[in-house]
C-alpha cells in the first residue's frame, strides 16, 4: 500500500482486510472434547451449561448475521438498486443483531452498523471511485468547471441515497425504537442518552460516508474549481466586465436569477454529500477576495472627471447592500453555524474595500497630480483611504518612487518639474491640509530643484510674465517660463505672509501644536500658498542674492515704461521675505523709474534742429546704410526714406525724428549686481549723443559723472541695400556696431565708388579688421557676425572674412542653408548672453585673487580642509566671497592640476613643495 493509503487506514480500516462477506446458512460447529480433558465430573454440569449457552448464541448470531448481511448487501450498479422489502426473518435477524442478544456490547465483535459502513466503503471503492477519479484526473478547464461540479454532485448524491436508504429504513428504526423502549418507566436522562446514541450512530455513518466521498477527489483541484465557480457566479450577478480570469462577459444581458438559483442548488447539493464544510468555505473566501478586487477594478477604478466627487460612499453602499447579502446566502447554503453578518463585519469589509481602492488610486497618484484639478474625485478617494491603518506610509513610499522614476531625471525640464511641483502642492493641500505628507514627498523635489541652475531664473521670470503678453506657446514644458507660476502671480493679491518665529508668536490665539507624525524639518503652511513654497526653496539670503541678479536683468530688459508687474512682484516678495532684505531691489526699481523722469527733463532742454529726441529705454540704436538705387525687396517697408538714420521711439511724437535718438537709464552701481562692462566703440552718431546727454545730466545733477555701459543697450536699425530695405529691432549694441563697421569709413573715401561685385557682394571685412576698428572682444564679434549671416545680410566669403550681400545671389539655396546654420548658432550664443554677470563669470574674473589668497593662507597656516578654506575666504577676502564649498573645491582642483596645491586625502589640502 502507498503512503496515502496507510495514512487513511490509520483512521479507517482497510476494507480488504477488515470486512467480512455475507455468510451462508451452515451447520453450527458445536465443538468436541479435547484430548486429556475429562468428559464429565461433579462440577462439569455448570460449565457445560455455560458453554452450551455460548455456543447456542454463536450459532444463532451466525444465522442472523448471514441473513442480515445478505439482505443489506449492495448491488454493483447503484442506478438499478431496487428498494429492499424485509420479511419476518430479516426483521428478526436485524432486531437480534442490533438490539437483541446478538448485539455487540464489548467491542470484540463487529457490529452490524460497522459492517454496513465497511460495505459502503468497499462498494464505493470498487464501483464508484474509478469513475470520479477519471472525471477529475486532468486539470479542469474553466469553461467545464460548472459541468464537472454538477456531475460530481449528481453522482455522489445518487450513491449517498443508495447507501442511506437501507440504513435509514432498516437499521436506524431499530436503534430509535430501542431508545424509546429501554425500560418500562424510563427516567428522562436515560431516554435522552439512548436517543443521543441513536443520533450519534446516524451522524457517524454520514460522517464516514462523506469522508469516503471527499477522499476520492483531489482536494486542491476541487477547491480551485469550486472557488472559480463561485467567482464566476458572483461576476455574473454583479455584471463585472473586467475579470481576473481573462474571460470576456457576454454582450447580451444575462438573467441573474437563473445564476443565483443554479449557484444555490449546487452549493446545497455539495453540502448534502459532504463536500461543503471548511473546504467550501475557504474556496468561497478566496472567490470573494477576487470578487472584491474585480468589482473595484470594473466599476470604481475609473475617475469621475466631470462631477469631481468621491466614489467611496457608493462603494460602502455596495458592500452593505450587495456584497453582504451574497455572503449570507452562500453561508446559509453551506449550513454554517453563523450565517448572519454582524455590523462589525460589515465595517471591516468596507474598510478592506476602501484599502484596495486606495492602493489602486495611490499607484496612479502621479497621473492624478498632473491632471489636477480634474482628478479631484480620485484625490478625495485617497483622502478617505488615509484613514486606513498604514495608508500614509504606503502613499509616501509609493509616490516617492513614482516621482523618482517619472520626474527627477535629466530628461525632465526644470519648467516641467516646477509645474508638477505646483500641482503636487495644490493636490496634497486638498489631500491633507496639515501639510505633513506634502513635506515628506516634496523633500526630494525641493532638493533636486536646488541643484538645477536655472530654477531661480525660471521662477522669477515666470512671476514677471504677463499671461496676456503673447501666445500660450511660450509656456510649453520645454520653455523657460512656467504657466502655473504666472497664473499664481495673476491671482488676487492677499497677505499670505508667515512669520519666521511663528512658533513663538504669543498673540496667535489659533495656535496648534505640530502633528505627531511631522518630521523635524516640517514647516506649517496656513494656506495653500504656492508662491511661498517656491520662494522658500532656498535660504532667505541665497534667494535674495539670486533675486537681485534676475530682477536687475529683467529691469534692464523690460519694455513696460510703467513697470507695473515689477512693482507688484517686489511687493509680493517683501511680504514673504521681509522689507529689510530687499533694499537693493527697491533701489534698482527706483533707479529705472527715476531714469524715466530724468529723460523727460533732459528732453525738454534739448533744442536740436534735427528733432533728435530722447525716449524710453526700449530702443537705443543706430542704423548704418549702404547707398543704393534699386527698389526695396520688401513690399511695404516701415521707413521708405533712405537718406537718414532713424530709431522708432516707444512713445508717440508729433513728427518722426530725422536722426538717431538716445535714451539712458541711470543706475546706482553700489546696489546693482555685477553687470556686463564690455568696452568697444559705438557708432559716431551715438557717441555724440552720449556726450551731449552726459553734459546736460551734469547740469541737472550737480556735476555728477556718468560712466557709459555700452554692452547693456538695445537698438533698432534700418538697413538699405541695393535691392532691398530691411528693419531690425531689439539688437544688442555690439551687433549694431559690427554691422555699422561695414559702411564706408571717413578714411576709405578712395574706395567709395566701388559697388557690388561678383555675386552681389559689397564691402568686405575680416575679424582682425573689426577687432582693430571696434576694439571689441573677438567672441562678441563672432556672435554678431553669426547673427547677421543668419539674417542674410552678411556672407562668409572665406574663413573669418565677411561681405555685405547687396543683391540676392543666384545661389539662393546655399545662402539659405548657411543663414539657417548661422542663425541657430547665434540663437544659442544669445541665450547664453545676459546683462548680469553669472557666478561662473565672477569666479573666472577674480580667479587670480582667490588663488593667491589660498596659496598664502596654506603657506602661513598649514594644511586645511576645504570647508575651513571656504569659511576663511568668506571672512577674509576683500569684497566678500559669494561662493560655496563646491566652487572652492573646483578651484582647488584646478590649482592642483597647475601644481600649486596638493590633495592630502579626506578633503585636506596643502601647498605643493
Amino acid at each position: 500500500m502507498d503512503h496515502s493509503t496507510l495514512v487513511f487506514a490509520s483512521v479507517f480500516p482497510v476494507l480488504s482486510l477488515s470486512h467480512t462477506t455475507p455468510t451462508p446458512i451452515a451447520t453450527p460447529d458445536l465443538g468436541y472434547t479435547a484430548p486429556g480433558t475429562s468428559f464429565g465430573g461433579p462440577y462439569a454440569g455448570r460449565n457445560t451449561e455455560l458453554q452450551g449457552q455460548a455456543q447456542h448464541r454463536a450459532v444463532k448470531r451466525n444465522i442472523a448475521w448471514s441473513c442480515a448481511t445478505r439482505f443489506l448487501s449492495l448491488p454493483r450498479d447503484v442506478s438499478l438498486a431496487p428498494r429492499l422489502q424485509r420479511n419476518k426473518e430479516v426483521e428478526e435477524a436485524l432486531g437480534y443483531l442490533l438490539v437483541g442478544d446478538g448485539k455487540s456490547d464489548d467491542g470484540k465483535e463487529e457490529s452490524l452498523v460497522e459492517w454496513y459502513t465497511n460495505e459502503c466503503r468497499l462498494h464505493f471503492a470498487n464501483h464508484v471511485r474509478l469513475g470520479l477519479e477519471e472525471l477529475w484526473r486532468k486539470e479542469v478547464e474553466l469553461r467545464h468547471s460548472w459541468d464537472i461540479l454538477d456531475e460530481t454532485q449528481r453522482i455522489l448524491e445518487q450513491v449517498q441515497s443508495v447507501y442511506l436508504q437501507p440504513f435509514n429504513e432498516h437499521l436506524l428504526p431499530f436503534l430509535q425504537q430501542n431508545a424509546s423502549n429501554t425500560t418500562i418507566r424510563p427516567s428522562r436522562p436515560t431516554q435522552l442518552a439512548e436517543s443521543d446514541a441513536a443520533n450519534a450512530v446516524s451522524w457517524k455513518f454520514r460522517r464516514d460516508t462523506h469522508a469516503v466521498f471527499a477522499h476520492c477527489l483531489p482536494l486542491q483541484r476541487y477547491s480551485k474549481t469550486l472557488s472559480y465557480v463561485l467567482y464566476d457566479a458572483a461576476c455574473r450577478l454583479f455584471r463585472i466586465y473586467t475579470r481576473q480570469d481573462g474571460l470576456q462577459p457576454n454582450t447580451t444581458p444575462e438573467d441573474t436569477r437563473e445564476f443565483r438559483k443554479r449557484m444555490t442548488t449546487l452549493l446545497q447539493g455539495l453540502e448534502r454529500v459532504g463536500l461543503g464544510g471548511d473546504t467550501a468555505q475557504k474556496a468561497f473566501a478566496h472567490a470573494m477576495n477576487k470578487l472584491l478586487d474585480s468589482f473595484i477594478t470594473s466599476h470604481y477604478l475609473k475617475v469621475d472627471w466631470y462631477s469631481k466627487k468621491s466614489i467611496v460612499p457608493h462603494l460602502k453602499l455596495w458592500i452593505q447592500d450587495g456584497f453582504c447579502p451574497l455572503i449570507e446566502l452562500v453561508l446559509e447554503c453551506l449550513r454554517c453555524e453563523q450565517s448572519s453578518i454582524l455590523p462589525t463585519e460589515v465595517s471591516s469589509w468596507q474598510e478592506m474595500a476602501l484599502g484596495r481602492l486606495g492602493r489602486s488610486r495611490v499607484d496612479n497618484l502621479f497621473d492624478f497630480v498632473i491632471h489636477w484639478d480634474k482628478s479631484l474625485g480620485a484625490i478625495l478617494d485617497i483622502k478617505e483611504y488615509l484613514r486606513v491603518s498604514g495608508a500614509k506610509q504606503n502613499l509616501t513610499s509609493s509616490f516617492s518612487q513614482q516621482i523618482s522614476r517619472r520626474l527627477l531625471h535629466p530628461g525632465a525640464t526644470t519648467t516641467y518639474i516646477l509645474n508638477v511641483y505646483i500641482s503636487i502642492i495644490r493636490s496634497f493641500h486638498e489631500l491633507e491640509p496639515k501639510g505633513v505628507l506634502l513635506e515628506r514627498v516634496a523633500r526630494p523635489i525641493r532638493r533636486y530643484l536646488k541643484e538645477r541652475e536655472d530654477t531661480a531664473r525660471i521662477i522669477i521670470s515666470s512671476l514677471l510674465t504677463d499671461l496676456s503678453d503673447e501666445t500660450a506657446s511660450k509656456f510649453s514644458s520645454n520653455g523657460e517660463l512656467s504657466y502655473e507660476i504666472a497664473s499664481e502671480m495673476a491671482k488676487p493679491f492677499a497677505n499670505y505672509g508667515q512669520e519666521a518665529d511663528e512658533e513663538l508668536n504669543w498673540n496667535d490665539m489659533n495656535w496648534q501644536p505640530l502633528p505627531q507624525d511631522a518630521s523635524p524639518e516640517y514647516k506649517k503652511s496656513k494656506v495653500e500658498d504656492v508662491i511661498w513654497f517656491l520662494l522658500t526653496l532656498w535660504e532667505r539670503e541665497d534667494f535674495i542674492n539670486e533675486l537681485k541678479n534676475i530682477y536687475g536683468d529683467h529691469l534692464l530688459r523690460c519694455q513696460d515704461p510703467e513697470y507695473e508687474k515689477e512693482i507688484r512682484l517686489l511687493e509680493l516678495i517683501k511680504v514673504r521675505l521681509g522689507d529689510d532684505k530687499l533694499q537693493a531691489c527697491e533701489v534698482m526699481l527706483r533707479d529705472v523709474l527715476d531714469s524715466k523722469r530724468i529723460n523727460g527733463t533732459i528732453r525738454t532742454t534739448i533744442n536740436v534742429p534735427t528733432a533728435t529726441a530722447l525716449v524710453t529705454p526700449d530702443h537705443r540704436s543706430v542704423e548704418p546704410q549702404t547707398p543704393g538705387d534699386l527698389p526695396p525687396r520688401t513690399p511695404q517697408p516701415r521707413r521708405p526714406t533712405r537718406s537718414t538714420q532713424h530709431l522708432t521711439p516707444s512713445a508717440p511724437s508729433p513728427a518722426p525724428p530725422a536722426g538717431p535718438t538716445l535714451n539712458a537709464q541711470i543706475l546706482s552701481s553700489f546696489f546693482w549686481p555685477q553687470l556686463r562692462d564690455d568696452t568697444f566703440r559705438v557708432p559716431a552718431q551715438i557717441d555724440a549723443l552720449q556726450k551731449e546727454y552726459e553734459s546736460r545730466f551734469e547740469r541737472i545733477k550737480g556735476m555728477r559723472k556718468l560712466r557709459w555701459m555700452n554692452a547693456l543697450g538695445e537698438g533698432s536699425i534700418t538697413l538699405t541695400l541695393d535691392d532691398r530695405t530691411e528693419e531690425f529691432d531689439h539688437l544688442t549694441p555690439w551687433q549694431v556696431s559690427v554691422i555699422y563697421a561695414f559702411q564706408l569709413q571717413p578714411d576709405e573715401s578712395h574706395i567709395g565708388q566701388k559697388r557690388a561685385g561678383k555675386g552681389g557682394e559689397g564691402i568686405t571685412r575680416n575679424v582682425t579688421q573689426l577687432e582693430e576698428m571696434l576694439e571689441m572682444d573677438a567672441a562678441l564679434i563672432h556672435q554678431a557676425l553669426s547673427f547677421w549671416v543668419g539674417k542674410s545680410v552678411l556672407r562668409e566669403t572665406s574663413p573669418n572674412t565677411y561681405a555685405v550681400i547687396e543683391r540676392a545671389s543666384s545661389n539662393k539655396a546655399a545662402d539659405e542653408d548657411a543663414a539657417a546654420a548661422a542663425e541657430e548658432l547665434a540663437t544659442i550664443q544669445a541665450e547664453q548672453t545676459t546683462t548680469v554677470k553669472s557666478q561662473a563669470d565672477l569666479l573666472e574674473e577674480k580667479k587670480d585673487v582667490y588663488t593667491a589668497f589660498i596659496v598664502g593662507m596654506l603657506t602661513n597656516q598649514g594644511n586645511m580642509p576645504g570647508t575651513r578654506i571656504a569659511m576663511m575666504m568668506r571672512m577674509m577676502v576683500q569684497g566678500g566671497f559669494p561662493f560655496g564649498i563646491e566652487e572652492v573645491r573646483g578651484l582647488l582642483g584646478e590649482m592642483e592640476g597647475g601644481g600649486k596645491v596638493v590633495g592630502l586625502g579626506g578633503d585636506v589640502w596643502g601647498v605643493r613643495k
